[in-house]
């Protein structure tokens, strides 16, 4: 099964990108759902049909699904929130606020996430096509995936553990009985925690997951896709193609469009330097609007030529072990960024590295629990780090 993520700024073409893709991946043969994963969704338009949030199909191998967000949120919250009411209403909260209080924000993107991942987990798919919100709202919530959610079940399964303990004379104390969470509660947000970590693991997988970035070439786009594809490295999701929308036909290098043309040109110059090892995909602007099925096959037809769009475009190794002599040395992909701005951290078995404004937890494997890092280097787009046995000359 794969799983192709459609990454990019608002207004580049990213939903026609995903839905041309999926046309010509349903056309091959496979059974294709494009999912919209931005709450304005916009599929239903671009594909030109009628319908309702959930799942539509529209041919024998294509169907569409636009998250239904607020039924998320009641089958996986309602229970929640019906404690977190009546808690904020036990301190005196008038309840119509506790109710909105109780409504946390962010829960749609959980939520969002969870059904994803019940298609992906569903067996009904060859290729689900994923048409995702603007870049920094998918970055944080891909970033909810990391290795971080794993903690945060821990410290669930300790206070779990701590209220079995404490309900049994709680419950004989007045007022205290009305505030403490039954194991339930505990439950479902264990579960939730679950499967946002499993969704981590899933999309980290190159061999099964990888990201398309989609922009035009401008210089504000492409600046914008370096940075994403630099996070997206450092958090371990494989980008395995850049696609490179609205490139006008050399027919307009001439007269008013000229300007536009060398610009483009240059900024593609750019570009190859820029995602070095990774697709490049060109896709010239169309003299009118792709809309419909057919239509959207075809520029599938006229993106892709002979590659399987849903295949691997290019092979990724984000994060990889090496050993060397009696070293270990851990590679990770950390490209276009200045290596003044990498930190690293180290606690117990994690490895926290920070780049710009992200950080990330990696969990280092048992055989490296008790390895020393014996150096430290930024070398061709990658942070090599070496471990060593504590005690072990370097």
């Amino acid at each position: 099964m794969r799983i192709i993520l459609f990454i990019g700024k608002g207004g580049v073409g990213k939903s026609t990108n995903a839905s041309a893709t999926a046309a010509l991946s349903a056309a091959c043969g496979k059974k294709t759902l494009l999912v919209s994963s931005d709450l304005a969704h916009n599929l239903l338009d671009i594909l030109d049909v009628q319908g309702e949030p959930g799942l539509v199909k529209l041919s024998e191998n294509l169907t569409i699904l636009e998250v239904d967000i607020l039924s998320e949120i009641k089958e996986n919250w309602d229970s929640v929130q019906q404690y977190l009411t009546d808690f904020f209403s036990y301190l005196k909260m008038d309840r119509m606020i506790a109710e909105e209080i109780s409504l946390i924000p962010g829960m749609d993107a959980i939520f969002l996430l969870t059904r994803i991942l019940k298609e992906i987990e569903s067996g009904n798919w060859d290729v689900v096509i994923i048409d995702c919100a603007p870049t920094a709202g998918t970055l944080r919530l891909l970033t909810l995936t990391d290795s971080s959610s794993n903690k945060f079940n821990q410290i669930l399964k300790v206070e779990r553990s701590l209220l079995k303990l404490i309900r049994p004379i709680g419950k004989q104390i007045k007022g205290v009985k009305q505030i403490l969470p039954e194991d339930e509660l505990y439950v479902k947000f264990s579960r939730i925690i679950e499967d946002i970590g499993r969704l981590g693991d899933i999309l980290r997988d190159p061999g099964q997951s990888s990201i398309r970035l989609v922009l035009n070439p401008d210089k504000i786009a492409i600046a914008e896709s370096k940075r994403a594809f630099t996070y997206f490295a450092l958090f371990g999701f494989p980008v395995d193609a850049v696609m490179v929308n609205k490139l006008l036909p050399r027919e307009l290098n001439s007269g008013y469009f000229q300007n536009w043309f060398q610009l483009q040109h240059e900024q593609m110059a750019v570009l190859e330097k820029s995602f070095i090892n990774t697709r490049i995909l060109p896709i010239t602007h169309y003299d009118q609007e792709p809309i419909g099925l057919a239509r959207l096959e075809e520029m599938g037809r006229d993106v892709y030529k002979d590659l399987d769009p849903a295949g691997v475009l290019s092979e990724v190794n984000t994060v990889c072990f090496e050993k060397k002599d009696h070293h270990v040395i851990l590679s990770i992909l950390i490209p276009n960024i200045d290596k003044s701005m990498l930190d690293i951290g180290r606690k117990d078995n994690d490895l926290i590295i920070s780049a710009g404004n992200y950080s990330r937890i990696l969990t280092l494997p048992d055989s490296l629990v008790n390895d020393d890092i014996s150096k430290a280097e930024y070398k061709d787009d990658r942070l090599l780090l070496s471990f060593d046995k504590r005690g072990q000359p370097v």
